[in-house]
């Protein structure tokens, strides 16, 4: 059994070959995980720039993935996969989540959830995109949950995902766009409140921070591509914008936590929004 071992997370790559402004930090990121290769690199979410839109878009996130010296898994994000449908009003800015893009996602990235049992600790990725979506496959992914969850036996749990589970209340009502449903973050609670569950490891803000729940630490992964102006996207939890990985460190007692940050440019999405996102503009 594995007495401890490394597990990289990176967020919010925002991948593409269409608009490769994002690349350079990749492939930092990239050459780092050449260097020092982790047992496995989990992207939460966002790894395309548009995948949701441009099929193309997550092509390119599978392609430099596939590069990676190591075994990796993404869970998906609003932008490779689509939103909660409350997000979106038909006017196309933003994309709803849909089985289609689900089979997309799947089909070019591989499964948006999975299991891996590593040492003493068992690490369970899920598809937050579906949190609140209403399509069958939450149904499905909530059972496959909790029946991983029930077969953990002693094992120390860690879960990844998009959205932040809650910014700083499990009670908060929301908002649904920076976090997790609110209805669905009830039915998450069980896992949640586990005294087994001792990391959750999300991204979609675009900043790092740390809370505490329970026995859990979470942590925001911060954005590799860029970060964004006051401005343009206003505080969402009050972390640093900052853009870099995670390097979690699990041993048979717990897990620790750092940033990293050197070397990478801190790329302002200000500057470039309208020609990477121009559905912005409708």
């Amino acid at each position: 059994m594995e007495e401890q071992f490394r597990v990289v997370q990176v967020s919010d790559t925002h991948l593409s070959h269409r608009h490769p402004h994002f690349l350079a930090n990749w492939r930092r990121f990239a050459a780092a995980i050449a260097e020092a290769p982790p047992r496995l690199v989990v992207n939460t979410g966002d790894a395309s720039l548009a995948g949701a839109r441009h099929r193309e878009d997550l092509v390119a996130a599978a392609e430099l993935h596939a590069a990676l010296p190591c075994a990796w898994r993404i869970v998906p994000g609003n932008h490779d996969a689509g939103d909660h449908p409350a997000l979106c009003d038909g006017s196309g800015r933003r994309l709803p989540a849909t089985r289609e893009r689900l089979a997309a996602f799947r089909a070019t990235l591989g499964p948006d959830r999975f299991l891996e049992d590593i040492g003493g600790w068992r690490l369970l990725g899920i598809n937050g995109m579906l949190l609140g979506s209403g399509l069958p496959e939450e149904e499905e992914q909530f059972a496959w949950l909790e029946a991983a969850r029930a077969g953990a036996g002693d094992r120390l749990l860690a879960l990844f995902l998009h959205k932040p589970p809650f910014l700083s209340d499990p009670a908060e009502p929301g908002p649904v766009y920076w976090s997790v449903d609110p209805r669905a973050r009830a039915r998450l609670m069980g896992l949640l409140d586990d005294a087994r569950l001792r990391l959750v490891g999300c991204g979609h803000l675009h900043e790092h921070f740390a809370r505490r729940h329970g026995a859990a630490e979470i942590r925001c992964c911060p954005s590799l591509a860029f970060v964004a102006s006051p401005a343009l996207q206003p505080e969402a939890a009050g972390g640093a914008r900052e853009t870099g990985w995670l390097e979690h460190v699990f041993t048979r007692d717990g897990v620790a936590t750092r940033v990293v940050t050197a070397g990478l440019s801190r790329t302002l999405l200000d500057d470039v929004v309208d020609e990477v996102y121009p559905e912005r503009r409708r």
